[in-house]
């Protein structure tokens, strides 16, 4: 997907990274210096002194929109995750970026932007957190980027296990729950018809999850999807076990039949894999 000396470009949508995450962001880039690429910094990285963001979210959106209108750039990763990314949505040109074939990169809050490049644009993109190159699983992490961008990498390149069915295919939507959420009521939100949904949450007790279910179904969502994903739920797990998971969705899935399946291997940890939405999948 991309080749030797091609650029690819950094930037924060949601919240700005903090002054003293600089070391570890250069360390990010001589990975992408040593495989060849050239590196463009978006201006808005860094956090505004005694503020959580990097810019105004029309200046946030206006340093992406350069990147996507700029051909010389390849791929885009999103270094954040936090709260803020829904903030720049109104300020997209999605007419632009409809037109561009570059990459997009982002994990966390950047669900509320990739479900957005998707469902506006008809955009594909990475549920993927670039930092993870340099963290403690960086050497596996950085094999596994390596393949995808230069080589020819699986499409499921992680492990699942069956807990309701035995097949389910469709178009994957979805990421981090409490931000998917976010775009409820809004143009941004992807039909759920026909489409895999996947889900996964770093924070949240059996209580919170549970609302969140209760939302989704809401909102018509659990009705129509042709199957569920689920990734880690890292503090429901770390308290009560996956089996409690189970339990939560069970209702659903006894009303709606969708199938489930579920991974321990895409999420928020360090060796999280990535996923690409707004691409069909055969499971």
């Amino acid at each position: 997907m991309l080749n030797l000396g091609d650029q690819i470009g950094l930037i924060a949508c949601s919240d700005g990274r903090a002054p003293e995450q600089r070391d570890r962001i250069e360390a990010v880039k001589q990975v992408f210096i040593n495989w060849g690429l050239k590196i463009k910094e978006a201006k808005t990285i860094y956090r505004k002194k005694g503020d959580f963001w990097s810019g105004q979210p029309e200046e946030r959106a206006q340093e992406l929109m350069l990147f996507y209108s700029n051909p010389e750039i390849k791929a885009i990763f999103d270094l954040s995750g936090g709260d803020s990314a829904n903030q720049v949505l109104p300020y997209f040109d999605f007419n632009i970026i409809k037109q561009s074939f570059k990459l997009f990169f982002g994990y966390s809050d950047l669900t509320v932007i990739l479900n957005s490049l998707f469902n506006q644009a008809n955009h594909p993109s990475y549920l993927y957190q670039v930092m993870h190159l340099v963290g403690k699983d960086g050497l596996k992490q950085q094999e596994e980027l390596y393949q995808l961008l230069f080589n020819q990498a699986p499409k499921i390149n992680f492990d699942y296990s069956w807990i309701h069915g035995d097949t389910m295919s469709g178009t994957m939507i979805g990421g981090n729950i409490r931000c998917l959420l976010k775009l409820a009521g809004t143009k941004y939100l992807p039909d759920p018809k026909g489409k895999i949904l996947f889900l996964e949450s770093r924070s949240g007790s059996r209580n919170r999850i549970a609302t969140y279910f209760a939302q989704l179904d809401q909102i018509g969502y659990f009705s129509q999807i042709t199957g569920l994903f689920l990734g880690q739920f890292t503090e429901l797990e770390q308290e009560d076990g996956s089996n409690r998971l189970f339990d939560l969705i069970k209702p659903f899935q006894d009303r709606y039949r969708f199938p489930i399946i579920k991974t321990d291997q895409i999420g928020h940890s360090s060796d999280s894999r990535f996923l690409k939405l707004g691409m069909y999948y055969v499971f």
